[in-house]
């Protein structure tokens, strides 16, 4: 789901939580790589994709529904304009030359893009819209629609061992890094 939160026109910015490796002379430093994207639009989207959770015809279970709910509140207690993803930890699992870090949050932003394609290709009619997408999760189908293939909405819909985790019951303000403020980023730009 952070794909579609994400898809709001979603851009290439530099990382808020780090300004190169910390091994590296700061005169050497990787350049790495973040995504920000506009909230609305994305949470716009995301709330219509879980009203066609809703419907009867997605076989979204009551868990889901109610985990659905609990992030639309969270959601909307803390909204911004912006919304900013950090994937260098995983980028880093991978890879660590900046050319490639830099391809593989490129790689993210069109991932957020299909995902963001394929809800507003689902029609504006809530029960077809979720027959489509139950089809759509089960087996390959318009190409705009590939970005939703393989999605659950069972009772292990969030379950890191799936293939593609909804991750719609996880949330927090726990914030494991300190973001530098506008000021500390130049200076350290």
């Amino acid at each position: 789901m952070y794909q579609l939160l994400m898809s709001g026109s979603p851009r290439l910015c530099a990382s808020l939580i780090s300004n190169g490796f910390d091994a590296e002379p700061d005169d050497e430093k990787t350049k790495l790589y973040a995504i920000s994207s506009d909230f609305e639009t994305g949470f716009v989207r995301l709330k219509r994709f879980f009203s066609i959770l809703k419907a009867p015809e997605s076989d979204a279970v009551p868990r889901l529904i109610a985990d659905m709910e609990n992030a639309i509140r969270f959601l909307e207690e803390h909204t911004d304009r912006y919304l900013l993803l950090e994937t260098i930890e995983l980028d880093m699992m991978t890879e660590i030359e900046e050319a490639k870090l830099r391809a593989r949050v490129e790689t993210e932003i069109k991932s957020c893009l299909l995902v963001g394609a394929a809800v507003d290709a689902l029609p504006e009619n809530v029960n077809e819209a979720a027959t489509l997408l139950k089809k759509a999760t089960q087996q390959k189908c318009d190409a705009t629609l590939d970005a939703l293939y393989g999605l659950r909405f069972d009772d292990t819909c969030d379950y890191a061992r799936v293939d593609h985790p909804l991750g719609v019951s996880e949330w927090s303000e726990i914030l494991y890094f300190g973001l530098w403020n506008r000021a500390e980023f130049e200076a350290n730009s």
